[in-house]
């Protein structure tokens, strides 16, 4: 008989969960907890954080991150790239 708790996913994770599941230090969650960036809510004395809030962070980086310039040297162009293009003659 299968579980059906296993393939739940947390509505809510704990402060150190948020941290490892963004990548980040514990310094930087408070930080951004402080701007509420992302939301957060007591649960009797423990902080209490929802997955839905830590989604809507991510969404929102990715979607400003898109227009953004990316990062390192241009590129150089190629050839064809550099050519002016050929008019077309008519008769």
């Amino acid at each position: 008989m299968s579980n059906p708790t296993v393939d739940l996913e947390p509505l809510v994770v704990s402060p150190r969960q948020a941290c490892r599941l963004l990548d980040i230090s514990i310094a930087h969650l408070y930080t951004l907890l402080q701007s509420k960036e992302i939301e957060s809510f007591n649960l009797g004395r423990s902080r209490r954080i929802p997955m839905a809030a830590i989604r809507r962070y991510v969404s929102h980086q990715v979607a400003a991150s898109m227009g953004k310039r990316p990062r390192g040297r241009p590129r150089k162009p190629l050839p064809q790239e550099t050519a002016a293009p050929a008019e077309a003659t008519g008769a």
